[in-house]
């Protein structure tokens, strides 16, 4: 058992669930291995997270460091343009500080894992002698290598296929904004020198020779042992007694298999009403049985506006009933998991792609933004899994139903669909083998693991 004066691990999250989810799952693998994690959030998103250890491998040896919320941005910043997110994280970098250079002094090796977003707020404790500093990436490596090509023109590719990907696809393949191409070079410039690594969720068995093509260009070195879920034998199974009741999953208990289709967008988007309405008449005329996340985003602007609300077109679930569910939460992966669900329409965030590929489930891409636009170019053009609803050539389009309607029955009910299936299935295999005793990403993990306590 690793003692408290040899080697801790401090997490260090972004303050979004999509981020913040896929660390504590790292968290709680690396506390299996009976290495103290200090995880470093807000009290209430701790206290959530505290909830979902009990029962769990480790669970003893996770410790929370509770941040206190820093206050909203001044009238003065607000004039003075900064930005709201910027402010708010360089208000938490003292107490950061605070928290590691307190555990430093506890261990032999004090191993600092932190999401690349907050880069800034670990770099006066990397400099500690006794601190090794981790980037965690909640991205797949195809949309970093992507970016960094085009932050960086004079790499030399490597790889034919990206480079004949990008002729074939021509204006459809994303290109970054001049502030993202900023955001990655200063990630270069400043944070890069101060890691000793890197660590994705994903795995060479999902995303080939990309995972390499990214350690290279950036010359370190990089763990890929992903998808984390997978990683925790128990997360299955405490997830299940959570959800077991779940409105979702006793519809899902009901139909055939591969009949329904899982609609969500994420915890971050809001879609427009003309847009709900378009989708709500693509799900109904398609005649295909589904469940359909429907939420504002967290965070949204929109949610700022207290008149503003979600609806449904009038008698819409009535004419649905028995074949469609509409809900403001799901346990997403416990109904990607589902035998009864064969196809998920989705914006593409990573988590989201991860967790429906490791499930076998294809995908119906809609990327809204971020990194979704190279997320879904993955899926529909080099895995092959998915079909495209929304390009992002066209992202500021407003999708019809028609087209909705064309791109469920393609997916759930034509030879294209089954054949997409079969190949995500197959994937998903390999994924799996991967993960247990003995793959390749296991021994991934086994190694990082090794590294740290070294």
């Amino acid at each position: 058992m690793a003692a408290t004066n040899e080697v801790i691990v401090a997490m260090v999250p972004f303050f979004d669930y999509s981020h913040l989810n896929s660390l504590f799952d790292l968290a709680r693998f690396i506390a299996s291995h009976n290495i103290p994690v200090h995880f470093l959030s807000f009290v209430d998103m701790n206290r959530n997270l505290e909830l979902r250890l009990k029962g769990s491998l480790g669970a003893s040896n996770i410790h929370f460091e509770n941040l206190l919320r820093p206050s909203s941005p001044t009238e003065k910043d607000v004039r003075d343009g900064v930005p709201s997110i910027l402010m708010f994280l360089k208000k938490l970098t003292k107490p950061i500080k605070e928290i590691c250079v307190q555990l430093s002094t506890k261990a032999r090796k004090l191993v600092i894992i932190h999401d690349l977003i907050m880069s800034e707020q670990v770099l006066e404790v990397n400099a500690l002698l006794n601190v090794k500093s981790y980037m965690f990436h909640t991205g797949s490596t195809f949309s970093r290598y992507s970016s960094l090509k085009q932050t960086i023109p004079d790499i030399v590719d490597d790889d034919d296929d990206h480079v004949k990907l990008i002729e074939k696809m021509q204006d459809e393949f994303p290109l970054l904004e001049p502030h993202e191409k900023y955001c990655f070079q200063m990630e270069l410039d400043n944070t890069d020198i101060q890691n000793s690594g890197e660590i994705i969720n994903s795995c060479r068995e999902m995303e080939g020779k990309y995972p390499d093509l990214l350690a290279k260009v950036k010359g370190k070195p990089l763990w890929a042992f992903g998808p984390f879920h997978m990683l925790l034998e128990s997360h299955s199974n405490s997830s299940s007694n959570i959800t077991r009741h779940d409105q979702c999953l006793e519809f899902l208990d009901k139909q055939d298999a591969n009949s329904v289709i899982f609609v969500s967008f994420g915890s971050t988007t809001t879609l427009s009403q003309e847009q709900i309405n378009e989708i709500a008449l693509g799900l109904e005329q398609s005649n295909h049985r589904f469940i359909w996340v429907l939420r504002k985003g967290d965070n949204s602007e929109k949610l700022k506006e207290k008149d503003v609300k979600i609806e449904l077109p009038e008698g819409f679930e009535e004419r649905v009933e028995g074949r469609g569910v509409v809900v403001n939460w799901a346990p997403q992966l416990e109904i990607l998991g589902h035998s009864s669900t064969g196809g998920f329409m989705s914006h593409c965030g990573w988590n989201s792609c991860i967790e429906s590929i490791s499930m076998g489930v294809p995908v119906a891409t809609w990327p809204i933004s971020y990194d979704q636009p190279f997320n879904a170019i993955f899926l529909t053009n080099l895995l092959k899994i998915g079909i495209s609803v929304k390009s992002w050539s066209h992202r500021n389009d407003l999708i019809t139903a028609s087209t909705i309607e064309k791109s469920v029955k393609t997916l759930m009910g034509t030879i294209e669909g089954v054949e997409m299936r079969q190949r995500a299935v197959e994937l998903s295999k390999q994924i799996k083998n991967s993960v247990r005793s003995g793959g390749r990403a296991r021994k991934d993990m086994e190694s990082f693991i090794s590294h740290i306590i070294e």
